[in-house]
């Protein structure tokens, strides 16, 4: 290779480049069933596996065909510099995965497969925590069941009334939140297990007595702690 001549050509070694590949697809799988099964974030899990087996790939090609070449790498710099991402990332847990996926490609792309291959047993292994502690909110995971109340009128609003009429539909509930405020009242529940023809008939009774209500279910095995 002239490193004096811009425009020769770069010669990669076909075989290994293919291998590289192959092993960066495998770890892109792997990792995206990892995060799917151990992610806190309230997102589309799915979204992870063509992401992982879009980004790792490429930067494994970017780096195999600039790591010879410094005019490549020049120019590598330039055509970045201009790339502007609109779409912000809130959760540093999702920016970590981001990380672990570029560093997979960069070193599958620098030939480091061995490094490579250990970095990311390691990180797996440190994931594996929060599988089994997913795992377990799972099996004994709680739903909230918010109820918004909108009372016009002059109509009485009473606590009591309410509690009674959750009692008898036989939902296994505990009291988390009430809020009072004017015409809007606001009570939260948490439910161990939601039936969902106990909620149905919760929901019918509560619209029969008070009409104008608002109720929304949120699981908690999602929620981040």
């Amino acid at each position: 290779m002239n490193f004096i001549n811009p425009y020769d050509l770069v010669e990669i070694p076909i075989l290994e480049f293919a291998r590289n590949l192959g092993i960066g697809l495998v770890i892109a799988v792997i990792f995206a069933w990892l995060v799917r099964k151990s992610t806190r974030l309230i997102v589309d899990t799915s979204q992870y596996l063509p992401l992982f087996t879009l980004l790792i790939p490429t930067m494994i090609l970017i780096i195999t065909v600039i790591k010879s070449s410094i005019a490549l790498s020049l120019g590598l710099v330039g055509a970045l510099s201009i790339i502007r991402f609109r779409t912000p990332i809130k959760e540093p847990e999702e920016l970590a995965y981001i990380f672990i996926a570029v560093a997979i490609g960069l070193g599958l792309g620098a030939n480091q497969v061995v490094a490579t291959l250990i970095g990311f047993v390691v990180v797996a292994i440190a994931m594996l925590p929060s599988i089994f502690k997913r795992s377990g909110r799972v099996e004994s995971r709680h739903a909230y069941i918010d109820i918004s109340l909108q009372v016009v009128d002059g109509s009485h609003f009473d606590i009591t009334t309410l509690i009674r009429l959750l009692d008898d539909s036989g939902l296994h509930y505990r009291v988390k939140r009430l809020t009072e405020g004017g015409e809007r009242k606001e009570l939260t529940l948490e439910v161990s297990k939601l039936d969902m023809a106990v909620y149905e008939k919760v929901k019918t009774q509560i619209v029969d007595q008070y009409g104008n209500c608002e109720i929304s279910v949120i699981d908690n095995s999602r929620v981040i702690t």
